[in-house]
């Protein structure tokens, strides 16, 4: 069977991607579970002509993810893929269809992959080669002839990550050379765990994976890493130091098999402080940056968002990183509610703390989050393409416009110090810092935030 699974393009206007553009990882492992059937991806972020790929490839089956954000696109793609051929079959999947699987429940929709897709999606295919019904198919929702939707069980099944063929990256090598993590391109995603113990309130990681956590064994950890042929790779597991029996194990793999690659990943700082050790074992492989949910400056902010850890924990986690040379890409979260001297204490706790690499998010109450749940009804819009996190899709305390100018605000830096620490250091280069500004003047523009802003944007009445 020829089989299209795309990951749609992202909405226009101001986005992560100026600072991070991954492989459809996630596409690229689905696709290594049907090995006997012809299967292409297609990035359109990278490559936006759909029509030209359902007229060369002519698919049997097409099937694409959607993060919140790309709903309307992947929507977009599957009415497309209709009209092209009735007779394709489509499908829908990803983290929002799992977790609001009725905005898929749409005419040009044919079956709604609900979680890991792995654990159903060759049943899936197999059943709809052989023109089959599709109740024994476990984990899907699924429109019957007379257009009416049926959920069938969920599996339970516990995927071994350790017996997963190594993703299809093959399918994705037109693309490398574009994928990236702020300054390293190209790069390779490498996910070697899934799902979190922790309940963030804005995190729909754990509602996703059922509150189970899942590890790939370090022996197929290393497999996966011996084949990467970029420089550079990006663990993205949620929190990548959580068991330091296999992450102790995985460095010395690396090692012993003289394995020299560059190493970034995403940690939670009570990992770090458990393990400093840790940090320094991987440092000497190759590790030079980490991403850390620091969430906020103080206590108040991160027990508002329900983070488990304590500022006295982040700054420990901090020095300990800086100690060892590793690049801080701080991620942070901004509340509608925040007035002037909120703003100015993040962005002190920031240059006091030397944190050259910034994220800055607005509150949102993403859809299947503990906070979607609890501040539903203080939305101001249910435009999915303005919960891209930086969009206030709650009301500000300020007037918008000058919320979004503090907001923005954040992303000018005015102290270039530490970034000529880091080019004497040999961490970046002079051509790095180049882009690194054009990122952060691109970020700091705050009119170019009012182009989706959902009050700003909306048509008078008057």
């Amino acid at each position: 069977m020829r089989i299209l699974l795309v990951q749609p393009g992202s909405p226009e206007g101001i986005g992560f991607l100026l600072a991070a553009s991954p492989e459809p990882l996630h596409l690229e492992m689905i696709a290594a579970t049907v090995p006997e059937h012809d299967v292409h991806i297609l990035d359109m972020r990278l490559e936006n002509d759909l029509d030209s790929a359902l007229r060369s490839f002519q698919p049997e089956m097409v099937a694409v993810t959607a993060l919140t954000p790309e709903v309307y696109a992947a929507q977009d793609v599957l009415h497309r893929v209709k009209s092209f051929s009735p007779e394709v079959f489509t499908v829908a999947g990803g983290h929002h269809a799992t977790l609001l699987p009725q905005d898929f429940s749409l005419p040009e929709v044919d079956a709604i992959a609900i979680g890991e897709a792995e654990v159903m999606f060759s049943k899936l295919v197999q059943a709809v080669e052989d023109r089959r019904g599709l109740q024994d198919v476990p984990s899907i929702v699924w429109q019957n002839r007379e257009g009416a939707f049926t959920r069938n069980e969920r599996s339970n099944s516990r995927i071994g990550l350790g017996e997963l063929p190594m993703p299809r990256r093959d399918l994705t090598e037109a693309y490398r050379s574009e994928y990236f993590f702020l300054f390293d391109k190209p790069d390779t995603s490498v996910a070697t765990s899934r799902g979190c113990p922790f309940h963030c309130n804005f995190c729909s990681v754990h509602e996703f994976y059922g509150g189970r956590i899942n590890q790939m064994p370090a022996r197929r950890v290393l497999s996966e890493v011996a084949t990467v042929s970029t420089d550079h790779i990006t663990f993205v597991d949620d929190n990548f130091l959580m068991n330091r029996e296999r992450e102790t194990a995985i460095a010395d793999m690396i090692r012993s098999e003289g394995i020299r690659k560059r190493y970034s990943m995403e940690c939670r700082t009570d990992s770090i402080v458990r393990h400093p050790d840790l940090v320094k074992k991987w440092v000497d492989i190759g590790l030079y940056a980490v991403l850390l949910g620091l969430e906020g400056g103080s206590d108040e902010v991160l027990k508002g968002v329900g983070k488990s850890c304590t500022i006295d924990t982040n700054n420990q986690a901090i020095r300990i990183l800086q100690d060892n040379g590793v690049i801080i890409w701080g991620a942070f979260i901004v509340d509608p509610d925040w007035m002037e001297d909120d703003f100015k204490r993040l962005r002190d706790y920031v240059q006091e703390h030397r944190i050259t690499h910034t994220q800055f998010t607005i509150l949102t109450p993403l859809p299947g989050t503990q906070l979607y749940r609890e501040r539903r009804n203080e939305l101001v819009t249910d435009d999915y393409s303005c919960f891209d996190t930086l969009h206030a899709v709650l009301p500000t305390r300020l007037p918008r416009e000058e919320f979004y100018q503090r907001f923005a605000g954040l992303y000018r830096q005015t102290d270039i110090g530490p970034y000529y620490d880091l080019v004497q250091s040999g961490k970046m280069s002079i051509e790095d810092c180049r882009r690194g500004k054009e990122m952060l003047d691109a970020m700091a523009d705050w009119e170019r935030y009012i182009d989706k802003d959902p009050i700003l944007t909306r048509p008078s009445t008057v």
